[in-house]
């Protein structure tokens, strides 16, 4: 006599879905701290007035208080 059929046990295989978007949120947050970075080494090299400029609009970025550097119908004087 054989005896009973044998238990067979399928084992489902499952994944861990659709996954292998996260490192371009890190790769995003690093360019954008490498662009940062970029731009401030950038303005520290440059002239003084700009520098000026551009710590004016920092301080007063709805442009309320006075003017600070040149504008488009005040051209900025070179000194070449």
């Amino acid at each position: 006599m054989p005896g009973p059929p044998p238990i067979i046990i399928k084992k489902k295989v499952i994944h861990g879905g659709h996954h292998g978007g996260a490192w371009k949120v890190a790769y995003a947050d690093f360019v954008t701290a490498m662009m940062a970075l970029f731009i401030v080494l950038w303005l520290m090299n440059s002239s003084v007035k700009i520098q000026k400029a551009v710590g004016g609009y920092f301080k007063d970025p709805t442009g309320t208080s006075k003017m600070v550097g040149p504008t488009w119908w005040e051209p900025a004087k070179t000194s070449w």
